[in-house]
């Protein structure tokens, strides 16, 4: 992982705990003559932020993950054209299928 990568996610807890801060610090909105339109500005803005890095971090995961299946899908790749390469094993004559046991009766 990236140090960007873990600040997004730190940044985003980080925004979310200022946001509650904010909010458990909010004094009595219908106790005072007009609402707190800036506490709930600040608060709102933080909790948007928190999620913006959230999705952030949450895009970084997501192409970590590409990159890694695009790795190994080329190894895949690579071992399936070197396997065609190689003649099939032959199976004896003497080597059939297994047989399948019988079906069970449904428990209920």
């Amino acid at each position: 992982m990236t140090d960007q990568f873990v600040s997004d996610r730190a940044a985003g807890h980080a925004r979310v705990e200022f946001a509650e801060l904010l909010f458990q610090e909010a004094p009595d909105v219908s106790a005072a003559p007009q609402p707190s339109s800036e506490l709930t500005a600040q608060v709102q803005a933080s909790s948007l932020l928190a999620i913006y890095y959230e999705l952030r971090h949450g895009n970084d995961v997501r192409a970590a993950y590409v990159r890694a299946l695009e790795e190994h899908r080329a190894a895949l790749e690579e071992y399936a054209t070197r396997v065609a390469d190689v003649a099939p094993l032959a199976i004896p004559a003497q080597m059939s299928e297994p047989e399948l046991l019988p079906v069970r009766e449904p428990v209920d």
